[in-house]
């Protein structure tokens, strides 16, 4: 067999790996007969009856006196195929964040491993603040914030974040400049006293890449929609070293910054 032919063959069998990956599953708890088989799959007579002799062809199960068993060659091809597909999921829900970071460009390298158990907050058709909903659940929960913003200038972001300056709570920001501007503009009165306050910190600087919140043991990653200007995805985690990165980028924007308060 030449390596096209070697080549296509792999490709047909990763492709049957997926496409069967429940009979994998189903055979994972005890051996079956055909007739069960076709039940547990939910498939006709004649549909079991091909997937078992595909299977049998590639030594992926055998016959045994219980009913047809995956192999130990089975058994190794299901937990890889179980592990591919759980990547691949994985990799899918953290879209957001991918799009969000690698939108920016940042001379602090990110590892996306550091947020497989990250919480991932979007909108949704009939809950367009859910991610902002999700900030601020972590922000009355913080006893300080550090964090940098391109975007968060909505009535409810900017009383939230008051009232927790106003209660004392030590923030550091460093935000886009015409964050600053919109602030000092239609939220005048808050601004102001905010800025007055000993715990409330600020730099500002022409351009920031996207949201980022450093809570007591959190670190959050908001992107925002070009139009609406709504935070449409919060992707939040308490993994130490995305925590670390995120701690770096602050420091890395903040250094180029210019106080103001």
């Amino acid at each position: 067999m030449d390596a096209r032919s070697v080549e296509a063959n792999t490709e047909d069998v990763l492709v049957e790996l997926i496409r069967r990956h429940d009979v994998f599953d189903v055979l994972a708890d005890e051996p079956l007969e055909k007739p069960e088989l076709a039940a547990a799959l939910e498939v006709s007579p004649a549909t079991a009856h091909r997937i078992l002799t595909s299977f049998r062809e590639k030594n992926w199960i055998e016959r045994t006196a219980q009913g047809y068993a995956l192999t130990p060659f089975g058994k190794a091809l299901g937990r890889a195929t179980a592990t591919y597909r759980s990547t691949v999921a994985e990799t899918h829900r953290l879209a957001p964040l991918y799009d969000v970071v690698t939108a920016a460009a940042s001379s602090e390298p990110i590892d996306f491993a550091w947020f497989d158990d990250a919480t991932v907050t979007t909108v949704e058709p009939h809950d367009p603040y859910r991610p902002l909903n999700r900030f601020i659940e972590l922000l009355e929960a913080t006893s300080s914030i550090r964090g940098i913003d391109t975007t968060s200038v909505s009535p409810t972001y900017v009383e939230d974040v008051y009232d927790r300056i106003a209660d004392g709570l030590p923030v550091e920001l460093v935000y886009d400049q015409a964050v600053v501007e919109r602030l000092a503009t239609e939220y005048t009165d808050l601004a102001t006293d905010a800025f007055d306050r000993d715990n409330f910190t600020l730099w500002v600087r022409e351009e920031v890449p996207f949201g980022l919140a450093l809570f007591d043991d959190r670190v959050g990653i908001g992107g925002y929609d070009d139009e609406t200007g709504l935070l449409e995805v919060f992707v939040d985690t308490d993994n130490e070293d995305a925590y670390a990165w995120g701690e770096q980028l602050f420091e890395l924007y903040r250094e180029d910054a210019d106080r103001l308060v």
